[in-house]
């Protein structure tokens, strides 16, 4: 069997060097292990090759590991799916060629974590609100109702142009609204994209773990105030997946 300082390793973050790896498995049942450099470790775990399939598994193990150590102390997660050939190679490409800038972020991240909010409306309550507030909307609804469908079919198209085009609208108005409720509470603030129509708000906050209680109070505020029309997710704390980007040297 090869020194293991010579087998492929699977990548998840790096930690401080002073850290330990938390007691839970890698990728396909690894053990993990921390590859120190200095004042920075690379958190890996041993894999049978240099490429990984993305299979769910995987991605839920990549992400137990990322939250497994943010118990234990600051982590940089590095993005899914990264594997180095060796050892040699991990040193090279990651703690060496990158320690000042793995060594900022460490500081810059120290007592920070991720919180996700996404928010989905309530769909027949924004219908309504929509069809109130647009007399042209209403006309067309009005013209359309117990009709045939063919007879009705332009009218139909146009009336789903005008209504996917008004959810658009109170989606980004919605959104700014409870990123702005939210912002005074958070680091930083990364907004991420609709991934589907009916979606009012998608988006990440870095809060201090000391802010967290004054956060989550305002989270409850805005879901006070939008009950009823807008249902919202709350997921955290997590690595800060939204505002770290990790370097590779090739």
């Amino acid at each position: 069997m090869a020194e293991k300082s010579n087998m492929p390793r699977y990548v998840y973050g790096v930690v401080r060097g002073d850290g330990s790896a938390p007691a839970v498995e890698g990728i396909a049942g690894a053990p993990l292990e921390l590859i120190t450099a200095g004042d920075v470790a690379a958190l890996t775990s041993v894999t049978p090759g240099e490429y990984l399939e993305a299979g769910r598994e995987d991605l839920l193990t990549h992400a137990r590991v990322l939250e497994a150590a943010l118990e234990k102390g600051t982590v940089l997660p590095m993005r899914f799916g990264v594997v180095v050939p060796d050892e040699g190679a991990l040193r090279e490409r990651l703690l060496d060629g990158h320690r000042d800038q793995l060594c900022a972020e460490l500081d810059e991240m120290e007592g920070k974590v991720e919180i996700t909010i996404k928010g989905v409306y309530e769909e027949s309550a924004i219908l309504r609100e929509i069809i109130a507030g647009d007399p042209q909307i209403a006309r067309l609804r009005a013209q359309t109702a117990g009709k045939p469908e063919a007879a009705g079919y332009y009218d139909r198209i146009q009336l789903g142009e005008l209504i996917a085009a008004a959810f658009a609208a109170l989606a980004e108005r919605d959104s700014a609204a409870v990123v702005e409720a939210l912002r005074p509470d958070a680091a930083a603030v990364a907004v991420g994209a609709q991934v589907h129509e009916r979606m009012a708000v998608n988006a990440s906050f870095l809060v201090e773990r000391s802010r967290l209680a004054d956060f989550d109070r305002a989270v409850e505020e805005v879901g006070r105030r939008e009950s009823g029309r807008i249902r919202l997710r709350y997921t955290g704390p997590l690595p800060p997946h939204s505002f770290v980007e990790l370097g590779m040297a090739t």
